[in-house]
């Protein structure tokens, strides 16, 4: 995967075929920020989805409404290192060529943390991609959707 850094999956790799056989969800692996590079073949001309860790387990929806056609990265804006992440997302935006962004977070103040590193993330990288931010209630419900 051209440039990598030591916290990168070795295992990173689209799962093409062997996913539309089982019908898996999701179409590459890794999912964790953390466990990316910075140049990521399945992000060009795709629709990424970064959302944030409680989201999947706060919907049930997660799946058929959000993660539908979308390439998906998850973190937590908490407990993760909020700086790594706009470095990582930098380069992520500056390397690839993604058609949208969504951003899939809580509702509790925490989690704005992922909207406001990628929306950084996008300004320094002098890309122009569509962005999206998603607000999950804890109860699972959308409490608003804004582009």
């Amino acid at each position: 995967m051209g440039n990598t850094t030591s916290n990168e999956c070795p295992s990173c790799a689209t799962m093409g075929a062997q996913a539309e056989e089982v019908r898996a969800p999701l179409s590459h692996w890794p999912i964790q920020i953390k466990l990316m590079g910075t140049v990521i073949p399945f992000l060009n001309d795709a629709d990424l989805l970064v959302a944030a860790d409680c989201t999947a387990f706060a919907t049930k929806e997660f799946h058929d409404r959000y993660l539908q056609d979308k390439k998906v990265l998850i973190g937590c804006p908490k407990l993760d290192d909020a700086m790594f992440y706009v470095e990582k997302f930098t380069e992520i935006f500056s390397n690839s060529s993604i058609k949208s962004i969504t951003c899939l977070r809580m509702q509790v103040p925490c989690c704005g943390g992922m909207t406001a590193i990628l929306k950084e993330a996008l300004k320094r990288s002098g890309k122009d991609i569509p962005f999206k931010e998603i607000i999950l209630g804890v109860k699972g419900e959308c409490l608003s959707e804004q582009s």
